[in-house]
């Protein structure tokens, strides 16, 4: 199913992965409907229940929105989610591609800027703005309401790759900075999504890692002082009540880092002429610190139970009690973050717009 397929020939083909939480695409297609979105979008939905299809195919467009609808069953594993995104990548036609998420917004200021970068940039693979985060009505699960700013990540990278691919790895395991929302040259998510379906990661954490490392022996990429995307917090169906200890058993990790760990030191020892030996032992290193501080940070409500306890009833009395004064102070933090911490004015304007869309929607 196509809608309005003649914009083609653009040159960014914006990818939707979906997996239910129906309401947010809802809410996706709804904005993107409104703002006109102006580059080609293929939807792919992995729940296999038509609800997606059905959505688009009854939705009421106010404009020419060209969207490419792919059905998809990933019901049985992640083996079938990394085929999905592969596939995907296949029906791509634009020089550049991005993948999205249906709790997320994208900022097209951003995204013409990005483009234009690449455009006049050809050593860089892909590029970044600053991804904006946020949150709904004190961190409710709603998908309209009052959106407060969260802090935005720390970038300690602006370009990649460093030119120590020790440090390289050190800082991608111990200094996250998100690269799977960049805009990509498409050749190359193409083949990064190819390697992921034929690598299989039992772990979707190893399958991140794994497209920031193989990204970097591609090429070069930049994060630039703009703004392409807000992301909504709190709404993962993955982190959400997330028990680390359960997962581990669910997966085979030790597998999974031995693999990333292969592939990623005998492409840089073979095209960048790194030892693999040494390479090799500070991957151990850097993910062994990773994993120390990742274990330390989900074990703290087992290993001190009654001090989370008070934790979670201070939350809940700062965001339910005294929920009109947390409040003020979020809207005050908001009107200071588009004053002062946004240059670019036809940014700060889209961000106004998303968060009048989601509060008169809420209303």
């Amino acid at each position: 199913m196509s809608i309005n397929t003649e914009l083609n020939n653009l040159s960014l083909t914006l990818i939707l992965l979906v997996k239910g939480r129906n309401n947010f695409t809802e809410r996706w297609l709804k904005y993107i409907d409104e703002i006109n979105f102006k580059f080609p979008i293929i939807i792919s939905d992995g729940a296999n229940d038509g609800f997606v299809e059905n959505l688009l195919n009854s939705y009421q467009f106010k404009n020419k929105i060209n969207i490419q609808f792919k059905q998809f069953d990933t019901n049985s594993g992640f083996k079938k989610y990394y085929e999905m995104k592969r596939d995907t990548l296949k029906e791509v036609k634009t020089k550049y591609s991005m993948i999205c998420d249906n709790d997320d917004f994208v900022i097209q200021n951003g995204l013409n800027q990005l483009i234009n970068f690449l455009d006049s940039n050809e050593e860089y693979i892909s590029a970044s703005g600053k991804i904006l985060n946020f949150e709904i009505d004190n961190w409710k699960l709603n998908t309209y309401g009052n959106l407060f700013f969260l802090p935005a990540y720390e970038y300690t990278r602006y370009i990649d790759p460093l030119n120590n691919w020790s440090e390289q790895l050190k800082s991608v395991f111990n200094n996250f900075q998100p690269n799977f929302y960049n805009i990509y040259r498409t050749e190359y998510l193409k083949k990064i999504f190819e390697e992921t379906a034929d690598i299989n990661f039992s772990d979707l954490t190893m399958n991140e890692f794994f497209i920031q490392l193989r990204s970097v022996t591609m090429g070069k990429s930049k994060i630039l002082n703009c703004h392409h995307y807000l992301r909504q917090r709190g709404t993962s169906q993955i982190s959400n009540n997330f028990d680390f200890s359960s997962d581990l058993l669910k997966k085979n990790l030790p597998e999974d880092v031995r693999k990333l760990n292969k592939i990623f030191c005998e492409i840089v020892s073979h095209n960048k002429n790194e030892e693999k030996d040494h390479l090799s032992e500070i991957f151990e290193i850097s993910f062994a610190d990773y994993l120390r501080k990742t274990l330390a940070a989900t074990m703290l409500r087992y290993r001190f139970p009654k001090l989370y306890k008070v934790k979670i009833f201070l939350k809940l009395i700062w965001y339910e009690k005294l929920k009109f004064i947390s409040i003020f102070f979020k809207n005050l933090k908001n009107k200071i973050y588009l004053e002062f911490n946004l240059a670019d004015t036809k940014s700060k304007t889209e961000l106004n717009y998303i968060i009048e869309f989601l509060k008169k929607n809420g209303l």
